[in-house]
């Protein structure tokens, strides 16, 4: 989602693969091929919630 972040206009993602690393934040809806990013602090991982899982442990 870099691209996006940055204003550079597109992004190739593959939201089904390398999870819980890849992928959008829970509750992002594919629309059209379109998706809008949230609005969430952090640096990406917060908003989902198996890879905040994952973190978590690593950090415990």
């Amino acid at each position: 989602m870099g691209p996006a972040g940055l204003g550079l206009g597109d992004n190739e993602s593959y939201p089904d693969l390398f999870q819980p690393f890849g992928g959008f934040p829970d509750g992002v809806k594919v629309d059209n091929s379109f998706v809008t990013l949230p609005e969430l602090p952090g640096i990406g991982f917060e908003g989902k919630a198996d890879l905040y899982r994952e973190m978590k442990a690593l950090a415990a």
